[in-house]
């Protein structure tokens, strides 16, 4: 037994020493993603994947990890040497690409399929959408998290094919046959891919982004993350479908969502989100990411 993972045999609910037997996928490894992927290191994960397209920059040195001797290096390479450093004994494969289109769509379902756990980190709801859908396409277990726009609150989704709630079932965030107000940017090409958001205010088109990140929130968020992880893989406790947290109260609230038989991703529906639909949505939601920044 290495002596690193000593505290771990100290656990009564399960045996930690079964995850170097698994893999998991992190897609995202900004102050979410890198946080993940850290514990699932620390712990001992057999195989670990890191998929993101963006470099480092300045902006991202309030976060956990990344150091300012890394700006301009791929994100997904310069963790890489971060979690080598802290256990080499991981099995480590980064991919520094676009996970919807070309090589890195290929490399995605690739690793989906090779993966036992899949780890959303992104901060964009059509690529949350697409994520979900091919996870449940391809029968893996997807867990997402996110942190709001003022940084304070967040939430994590536990998706397990067939069992729980998708990430498209009852999502508020589409607005599926709606009217569109004055304030709304929408695509309606197909009644399914209405993708309805608030416009950001004047106040925030300046050309930089105004989302908040508090490496707080963001380390909250990813154990949230990393422990319905744990459970799933581990077969101990009660997965959580959906935890919400919220910091200005102090507080973390739990709901288990019905699944949702008109999801068009994971329901009884005929017309099913096949990957041309997948894309508009993409669209749609890099229209109103670059609106905010």
């Amino acid at each position: 037994m290495d002596e690193r993972y000593q505290r771990l045999t100290l656990f009564e609910f399960a045996d930690f020493s079964k995850l170097r037997e698994k893999s998991a996928l992190v897609v995202g490894v900004g102050g979410l993603g890198a946080t993940v992927a850290e514990i699932l290191v620390r712990v001992g994960i057999g195989r670990l994947v890191i998929m993101d397209y963006d470099t480092l920059e300045m902006a991202n040195m309030n976060r956990m990890i990344y150091k300012p001797n890394q700006i301009g290096k791929f994100k997904v390479e310069a963790l890489s040497e971060y979690l080598l450093e802290i256990n080499e004994q991981i099995d480590i494969v980064a991919h520094p690409f676009n996970i919807t289109s070309g090589d890195g769509y290929k490399a995605f379902m690739d690793e989906v399929g090779k993966s036992d756990v899949i780890f959303g980190c992104v901060d964009t709801f059509g690529v949350r959408l697409f994520m979900n859908a091919k996870c449940v396409e391809q029968k893996r277990t997807f867990i997402d998290g996110g942190a709001s726009l003022d940084g304070i609150r967040g939430s994590v989704q536990v998706v397990i094919p067939g069992k729980t709630a998708c990430y498209r079932c009852h999502r508020h965030t589409l607005g599926l046959g709606k009217e569109k107000s004055e304030k709304t940017v929408s695509v309606k090409e197909d009644p399914m891919l209405y993708l309805e958001l608030e416009e950001p205010g004047k106040d925030r088109q300046t050309g930089i982004c105004h989302l908040t990140s508090l490496p707080t929130t963001m380390t909250i968020i990813a154990a949230l993350q990393c422990q319905e992880g744990f459970k799933y893989l581990l077969e101990f406790g009660d997965v959580a479908n959906y935890l919400m947290y919220n910091g200005i109260r102090g507080v973390i609230e739990r709901y288990d969502w019905e699944r949702d038989p008109k999801c068009p991703v994971c329901g009884e529906a005929k017309d099913k989100l096949d990957d041309e639909k997948l894309r508009k949505i993409e669209e749609a939601a890099k229209m109103f990411d670059e609106m905010t920044k």
